[in-house]
């Protein structure tokens, strides 16, 4: 095998439990298994949450939301990106809810959804201070044109569409730079105030949901009747100031396919980005940037082989990579010496070392949620 991962289900099973241990209760969980379940497989692992209990699910798109319906998934699914009205009618039959992201999405919904027999669910998506999507709320007209909205929806029983939830979310909950905080609870006084509103006219909100993962922990009043959670679920703490026991359930390997040794001024790759200074024991890897490892890693990150680390030396390629094994090479232990066939690891455990997604989204700039949701479709995943 070229590159593979080692997802443990069993792992998945105590972080949730983990989670579901802080909320109160009456407080719903809706699992996150957009991007591929963040690239731990998604029908699989969505088929293996509902064994644990889950009962709903957010997703990024209606494709993925069919996906779900197709294989036969058992729970609510809400879309949380923008649907076209055009897909409307076939989240109505598939009892998918959609995010209604504001007024003018609003009526093209209405509007397609006009004569079905069957209304859509939808979500109103409140824009509290991330200005992404939703119904701005920080005027009495942007709160009366969210309750008019309920109103239309709901005031009429021939309605194509039925509100059953109101929903934002947080852009700083797991941040703790300077005024994040702050920013995270002007977020939940906006959405708070919008329920207020529609309390105040009588208007039933339906499920209320705001916390992410990195809110779950840090921001107890905010849990209302429903978290999303999604990191915390595959083990990674968002909010390092209100950490949960959670462990990675992912390991993501490779294997050694060549290993030379290369003289002085010998270059490694395309480009040339790594010459040596000096006899140097390189060993490819059959992993490239096509199967999720960012080209940001080359020359900066590092593999864990027997227990050791391994540089990545020179740029990283479609499909394979190569890392400096000089010094494990020159180890007085023979047996920590590398060989072709040898894992290496991207993501996981080897020996006493550990290398995290947190670990790899420093090295290249970016973040956990990205380094695990762009793993490729053509790695493998072997399920315990």
């Amino acid at each position: 095998m070229r590159t593979w991962l080692e997802i443990d289900f069993e792992q998945i099973k105590k972080n949730l439990d983990v989670v579901r241990g802080v909320l109160p209760k009456g407080c719903g969980l809706t699992a996150v298994v957009k991007a591929n379940a963040y690239g731990h497989g998604f029908v699989r692992t969505a088929a293996k949450l509902a064994e644990f209990g889950v009962d709903s699910f957010a997703v990024a798109c209606i494709s993925e939301a069919m996906e779900l319906r197709d294989a036969g998934v058992p729970g609510s699914v809400l879309v949380l990106g923008s649907t076209e009205a055009s897909q409307a009618r076939l989240a109505a039959e598939n009892d998918i809810t959609l995010a209604c992201t504001g007024p003018e999405h609003f009526e093209s919904l209405r509007k397609a959804m006009a004569g079905s027999p069957v209304p859509l669910k939808i979500h109103a998506a409140i824009n509290t201070g991330m200005n992404r999507i939703g119904f701005d709320c920080r005027t009495e007209e942007q709160l009366n044109a969210i309750a008019a909205a309920y109103r239309t929806a709901n005031g009429d029983p021939a309605s194509p569409l039925r509100i059953t939830g109101i929903f934002s979310h947080f852009s700083s909950a797991d941040d703790t730079s300077e005024g994040a905080d702050p920013y995270t609870k002007l977020q939940l006084s906006r959405y708070e105030a919008v329920l207020a509103h529609l309390e105040k006219l009588g208007i039933d909100p339906g499920l209320r949901h705001i916390s992410n993962s990195g809110g779950i922990g840090k921001y107890p009043q905010a849990r209302f009747d429903a978290v999303r959670c999604g990191a915390l679920i595959y083990g990674y703490n968002t909010a390092m100031d209100a950490k949960l026991p959670v462990r990675p359930a992912m390991q993501w390997k490779t294997a050694v396919t060549v290993i030379r040794t290369i003289d002085r001024g010998d270059a490694v790759s395309y480009s040339r980005k790594f010459v040596a200074d000096g006899p140097t024991v390189i060993a490819t890897l059959g992993i490239g940037y096509a199967d999720g490892l960012s080209r940001a890693l080359s020359n900066k990150g590092y593999v864990l082989i027997n227990g050791q680390k391994a540089p990545m030396v020179g740029n990283i390629c479609m499909d394979q990579m190569m890392v400096d094994i000089t010094a494990i090479q020159n180890s007085a232990d023979p047996e920590s010496r590398v060989k072709v066939g040898d894992e290496a690891i991207i993501i996981g455990r080897s020996g006493d070392l550990e290398i995290t997604a947190d670990d790899v989204a420093e090295i290249q700039g970016s973040c956990m949620h990205e380094v695990l949701s762009t793993i490729g479709i053509r790695v493998e995943r072997y399920y315990k």
